[in-house]
């Protein structure tokens, strides 16, 4: 997860990929945001499959903004989830995602 460094309060753009390896493909996922600083507000909660920028096989993306009310730097946390599919069997997958975000620092 990567959170794009902005000068003043306002929008933050951020993105997340997740990526698995042939013959490994991912049939759906989302993000789930989980902690931001006190400074920053999570727009949504949850990125859904239908919020997905990329969706293939190997590799999907989302894209996402928060909402900085003031000055400062913090770790957003958030939740990649995913269903992983192998030869015809699939299974659930979570990945921890870590963003350090900076507004005005």
């Amino acid at each position: 997860m990567t959170c794009e460094r902005i000068d003043t309060p306002g929008r933050i753009r951020c993105e997340v990929t997740a990526r698995v390896t042939s013959p490994e493909s991912i049939s759906t996922g989302d993000v789930i945001i989980v902690r931001t600083p006190p400074f920053i507000i999570a727009l949504r909660g949850r990125i859904g499959p239908d919020a997905a920028t990329t969706r293939e096989a190997e590799v999907w993306r989302w894209a996402f903004a928060l909402a900085a009310r003031d000055r400062g730097s913090g770790d957003v946390e958030a939740r990649a989830r995913m269903v992983v599919c192998r030869n015809g069997l699939c299974e659930p997958r979570q990945a921890p995602l870590t963003a350090h975000v900076a507004v005005g620092e």
